[in-house]
């Protein structure tokens, strides 16, 4: 399952369907890799508000915290944000690197160049799981390293529509993954007129 699972992930950041088509292919890849799951666990996960929540923070973080001018890459880290003692929660950290996946291919996410003051997402659907992956301990591992990075490139593919320019104007060549620190990476594409591009 867990080769079917990065197939999954490879042909969402290959395809770049949009939004509405993304969802669905989503639910059905949970099915197929995770066909114990109940997907009653995810039942409040609300795709469309997600979607407006990644673009409204991400449109805030780059407008409160500018990106420097040498910045060559964007990457989201797939994190636990809570604070000591508290329950795990995972949620997004963005931040910037001068490095590009062409020139440095196994660290090019690993030097902060550019770290939006620390701000994580606060994504309601991520919430919901991880509580998801704290309440099916036989499917947290799935949950964590599989939906977790779907949705996160689902919301990269189809996020950076209303905030492209932004980048375009200053950044003509910005590669954008995302990923765990120290842990497995995907490099979605690169930011363009369309949009999310390929490399």
């Amino acid at each position: 399952m867990k080769n079917k699972a990065e197939e999954i992930l490879n042909d969402l950041i290959a395809n770049k369907s949009d939004f509405d088509t993304s969802k669905k292919e989503l639910i059905e890849a949970i099915k197929k890799v995770m066909p114990t799951f109940n997907l009653a666990a995810l039942k409040s996960v609300d795709f469309d508000r997600t979607l407006i929540e990644f673009e409204n923070w991400l449109v805030q973080t780059i407008t409160e915290d500018p990106l420097p001018g040498s910045i060559k890459s964007i990457w989201f880290a797939i994190t636990d944000s809570s604070k000591e003692d508290a329950p795990s929660e995972i949620q997004l950290v963005v931040k910037g690197s001068k490095q590009t996946p062409e020139t440095k291919p196994n660290d090019w996410y690993a030097v902060d160049l550019w770290d939006a003051t620390g701000k994580s997402s606060e994504i309601k659907a991520f919430k919901t799981i991880s509580n998801a992956i704290k309440n099916n301990p036989d499917d947290a591992e799935m949950l964590l390293n599989f939906v977790m990075p779907a949705f996160t490139i689902i919301l990269i593919n189809s996020g950076f529509d209303i905030i492209k320019h932004e980048f375009i104007i200053y950044y003509p060549q910005i590669y954008v993954g995302c990923g765990f620190d120290g842990g497995k990476q995907y490099i979605v594409g690169k930011i363009t007129e369309d949009g999310i591009s390929n490399l």
